[in-house]
């Protein structure tokens, strides 16, 4: 009975690695009709931009870190009197390559306006700020995206996964065989008969 339950949950198992699978396939056409999209002259594309942003924040991110343990990094941060210049000051200090400060201002601005448009201390410092950026290069303008993080080769993810699929399919298959070949085995107890 036990056996029974065990296939049942990999028969499961498979119809949600399944699921998962053509939920990714969706993901990589999605991606891939916005590359096509992205041809279009009258559309404006900041997924270079920004990618770049991401990569210096992220480094910029692990030397505040490394930084803040030597040091007490309360007395590099000002105090804002409004969400407006906040932003204004963080925006300022993206364009002037000033990264190291404008995660320090975000850190500021997250304890003094926790979960307003500047998130909790549990988001992403540096998804907040390419938000932000982003929203302000983008103010009355339409038909600008960016794409950030998508560079990884994803058919061979997709086909990764395929062959995963495959294998739990062929697993699957071997177990209900052999339930079936073992329930048809003859006992081993019962004597042999002569004719």
């Amino acid at each position: 009975m036990e056996s029974l339950a065990q296939l049942e949950l990999c028969q499961r198992l498979y119809k949600l690695h399944f699921q998962l699978l053509l939920l990714f396939q969706s993901y990589c056409k999605l991606i891939g009709q916005i590359h096509e999209v992205s041809t279009m002259p009258e559309l404006l594309n900041m997924s270079r931009e920004l990618n770049e942003l991401k990569k210096n924040l992220k480094e910029a991110s692990v030397y505040i870190a490394a930084e803040s343990l030597n040091m007490d990094a309360t007395s590099y941060e000002p105090t804002f009197s409004s969400t407006e210049f906040a932003i204004q000051s963080m925006l300022e200090c993206l364009k002037n390559n000033e990264l190291g400060k404008a995660i320090r201002q975000i850190r500021q601005c997250r304890k003094l306006w926790p979960n307003d448009i500047f998130g909790s201390s549990a988001d992403d410092e540096v998804q907040t700020l390419l938000n932000i950026y982003f929203r302000h290069q983008t103010l009355g303008q339409t038909g600008t995206y960016a794409l950030v993080g998508s560079n990884q080769n994803l058919t061979d993810i997709c086909t990764k996964l395929m062959d995963l699929n495959m294998e739990i399919r062929d697993m699957i298959r071997r177990a209900q065989n052999y339930r079936v070949f073992s329930t048809y085995l003859p006992d081993s107890s019962v004597s042999g008969t002569n004719l």
